[in-house]
């Protein structure tokens, strides 16, 4: 069956399954280890740490209480559509990326103890973007590393047919590799449309953000991209800001209609390597890759 068809099929059971189970709020929420692991204050939020519009994204906070670390000069990051952990050996697929990666970009996460204990095992910060809830479990992108962001801000977007929302985190890293700090942008974009207009407002407002930044960037994300139309349209916006797509050296990335899903973008550094690797813990390959500075 098509994959893009199959998922409408499974999306679609879920919601007759488990309606009036879920929770969709009008500003999506913002969930993290922050309180946990002390890199800032419960009342940031309020306070300017986390920022919703264009106009304000980022606001970089003076807190002492913010981690001195960085992210190595060197450094991997692996980027994978964990399909809710449905599937069996996600537990075990995860910690080894965790293990091997210094940036972990997660899409379709759902926060359940499972996920929590886990970060929480290898000491990680962890920022969620709630796109809605399930039974009380938080459901969207989710990015996590071992190096405390210091600014967040977040989007969200409604599918037009299914009234999910899709949810966009975009974090700020402090980088040995760059004087300026390395904007990670984590994106699940909108899917189940005929044409391109809600696709481009959702990546406009992610390339908007990009276009105030000066320093290195990286945007990784399932992009649903399974037209050409939306490739296409990757693609200028991606040039407009002089991103770079990543090379693979396997490339077995899931794929709709002959095109990939799942992507990495780079602008301010080089890339080492990128591959993808086949996995049964979850319907998308997982992408690792690994950028240094600019020669």
């Amino acid at each position: 069956m098509n994959y893009s068809f199959s998922r409408i099929a499974a999306i679609s059971t879920l919601v007759f399954s488990l309606s009036g189970c879920f929770d969709i709020a009008d500003i999506p929420k913002l969930n993290s280890s922050w309180k946990v692991a002390g890199a800032t204050s419960e009342s940031s939020e309020q306070g300017g740490f986390v920022t919703d519009t264009i106009a304000t994204c980022p606001v970089f906070i003076n807190n002492t209480t913010v981690t001195s670390d960085e992210l190595p000069a060197e450094f991997s990051i692996t980027d994978w559509n964990i399909y809710k952990q449905e599937d069996d050996n996600w537990r075990r697929e995860l910690t080894k990326l965790i293990e091997d990666n210094d940036l972990i970009v997660l899409q379709e996460a759902k926060l359940s103890f499972l996920l929590e204990q886990l970060m929480q095992q290898y000491e990680l910060s962890w920022t969620q973007v709630e796109a809605f809830s399930v039974y009380n479990q938080s459901m969207g992108v989710l990015t996590a590393s071992r190096v405390a962001p210091i600014s967040v801000c977040k989007q969200a977007i409604t599918e037009p047919w299914l009234r999910f929302p899709k949810s966009t985190l975009i974090s700020y890293y402090p980088w040995a590799g760059s004087d300026e700090p390395l904007l990670v942008a984590n994106m699940h974009m909108i899917n189940f449309t005929l044409g391109v207009d809600e696709f481009n407002q959702q990546l406009e407002g992610v390339i908007a953000v990009i276009r105030q930044h000066n320093g290195p960037v990286i945007m990784a994300g399932d992009f649903n991209t399974w037209t050409n139309k939306r490739l296409d349209q990757l693609h200028t916006m991606t040039t407009s800001v002089d991103l770079q797509k990543s090379v693979y050296q396997k490339d077995v990335r899931r794929t709709a209609f002959g095109n990939p899903l799942d992507d990495i973008y780079y602008r301010g550094m080089q890339q080492l390597s990128a591959s993808s690797y086949e996995t049964d813990a979850s319907d998308h390959n997982p992408i690792v890759a690994r950028f240094g500075p600019q020669l």
